[in-house]
């Protein structure tokens, strides 16, 4: 993974795997280490107009907040920030902002896009369901 050398272990299908609850810490701190509670892939596009393809992704909960690392093929990675089990923002990249954005929740997925970027996550994922 781009952010601190540590690389999620997201497996090949579109499973999720829990990896346990670590300590309690900041969940955005602990996504930008690569500390993960889980590991697994999503759907992902990170330009306008691309088909989704398959993106590692990892998350990191701590007191009602939650922070998915989202790494697609090329090595970016884009931090998505929940709270509540409600997506808030991005975080700020070369390529934006994080704060256009648009998202809803269908059929136990979060859908979701950020400047130009689109994932469909798990609810499940997030939450720790």
């Amino acid at each position: 993974m781009a952010l601190a050398g540590d690389a999620p272990t997201g497996g090949a299908g579109a499973g999720v795997s829990g990896a346990g609850v670590l300590a309690a810490d900041d969940s955005r701190a602990r996504a930008a280490r690569g500390r993960f509670d889980a590991t697994g892939q999503a759907p992902c596009a990170q330009e306008v107009g691309q088909a989704l393809g398959r993106c590692d992704m990892g998350v990191a909960r701590s007191d009602g907040r939650a922070t998915v690392a989202v790494t697609f093929p090329n090595g970016f990675v884009r931090l998505l920030i929940f709270e509540g089990g409600a997506f808030i923002r991005g975080n700020a990249t070369m390529s934006g902002v994080g704060r256009d954005t648009d998202w809803h929740v269908a059929a136990g997925v979060h859908h979701i896009r950020v400047d130009d970027q689109r994932f469909e996550i798990p609810v499940g994922f997030v939450l720790g369901d």
